[in-house]
């Protein structure tokens, strides 16, 4: 039996979001390297052993991992902590043993890790813990009380190795977990870009609104940090000197999207801008392929896999000088970067791009190439087999 590399993740992976577009990307890249045998493992409060099953074609696991402290919950949580957590650690270790595990990898890692480092400092599991830190994780954890923090720590100190998506945020949670942390490796997230066509649903089309139109295309969350906001108020200048142009954001629901759709109205451009939610994956990529530009306004972004996504359909990227964009996208030659909160500096930098059609064809090729070279899910795999010894 091959050895197994543990995925665990807080949630079903088929539920939108940059984080489970990883998991998915990083499974098929380990079966398909078949050094290791992926399984995902998600905690599961009434499985006191694991139980694995197959979802959606993918092999899962089931367990009840958990901290032994949370609010609520407070001193009554402990007590049932201790009072069940070593009949499921037992299992936990026959299921190590039987499986041949040689890597728990939390994926967007809470405190439910705690158990699994709890095995590993009592040396009675010897494999790899990998804390694989996403960005919206990192603020979690920093939100902890004393408790949670001492908890977090131990966690911290007991795993095998950190990592991060983006050299950013690796410098951030370095930071976080002080002088008692191994260094943190930024591992670059990736992009399967044959797969990535391969998936398109062909057999649906873009809505009719936008079917015949050109417009800039922005794919984020409706939420504050992604800067939509700002996007929305550059457009209104662009759209002055590009009246046929349209505006589309997809995204998952959030709790700014009445705010934005009220925002378009006032700013009188909300004939031109669509709002999709919750579009599927597969059919994204209908709209990159009509893009003529792709907009990131974050106002923090641990990575951007997204802008991997707009350079797979060579699609010129304009987004903001923040976290982890800089390392995928070259100001200047594969996008533009902008700084953040600056809706002027990104209505130029749209315009500039739209102005120029030959200039936004070489830096969307060149967009291509760097992410067809430097952001390849086999080469996040490798960086991550390093880390486990087998």
């Amino acid at each position: 039996m091959k050895p197994a590399y543990v995925i665990v993740v807080p949630w079903a992976p088929d539920y939108g979001g940059g984080v489970n577009e990883v998991v998915l990307n990083l499974y098929r890249e380990m079966l398909s390297a078949g050094q290791m045998t992926p399984l995902i493992m998600m905690s599961d409060w009434s499985a006191w052993r694991p139980i694995e099953r197959t979802e959606d074609g993918r092999r899962t696991v089931f367990v009840r991992l958990a901290a032994p402290w949370a609010k609520p919950g407070g001193v009554v949580r402990l007590l049932k902590w201790i009072l069940t957590t070593p009949f499921v650690l037992l299992h936990l270790l026959w299921y190590c043993r039987r499986r041949r595990v040689a890597a728990f990898d939390f994926r967007y890692p809470s405190l439910d890790a705690f158990p699994i480092a709890l095995l590993r400092r009592l040396r009675l599991y010897r494999g790899a813990v990998i804390l694989s830190f996403q960005g919206l994780d990192l603020q979690e954890a920093r939100s902890a009380g004393p408790i949670e923090g001492a908890l977090w720590r131990f966690v911290l100190r007991s795993a095998s190795a950190v990592a991060a998506c983006s050299e950013a945020l690796a410098a951030e949670v370095a930071r976080f977990g002080g002088p008692g942390v191994k260094s943190v490796h930024a591992i670059h997230n990736g992009v399967d870009i044959d797969h990535l066509h391969g998936e398109i649903d062909r057999s649906s089309s873009l809505p009719p609104a936008v079917r015949e139109r050109d417009f800039i295309l922005s794919v984020a969350t409706f939420e504050r940090k992604k800067g939509l906001d700002l996007l929305l108020g550059a457009f209104a200048r662009v759209h002055r000197a590009h009246p046929s142009l349209d505006l589309v954001l997809v995204g998952r629901s959030g709790d700014q999207e009445t705010r934005l759709r009220a925002l378009a109205l006032e700013l009188g451009v909300a004939e031109r801008v669509h709002f999709y939610s919750n579009v599927p994956h597969s059919r994204i990529g209908l709209f990159f392929e009509r893009a003529k530009v792709f907009c990131l306004p974050s106002r923090a972004e641990p990575f951007g896999i997204v802008l991997l996504e707009a350079g797979a359909y060579r699609v010129p990227v304009v987004a903001t000088r923040v976290g982890g964009i800089p390392e995928i996208i070259a100001d200047g030659e594969s996008g533009l970067l902008v700084e953040p909160e600056n809706s002027d500096a990104l209505a130029q930098a749209l315009e500039r791009v739209l102005s120029d059609a030959g200039a936004a064809h070489e830096m969307g090729e060149r967009l291509y190439q760097r992410v067809a070279t430097g952001f390849s899910w086999e080469r996040a795999h490798q960086a991550l087999r390093a880390l486990v010894k087998v």
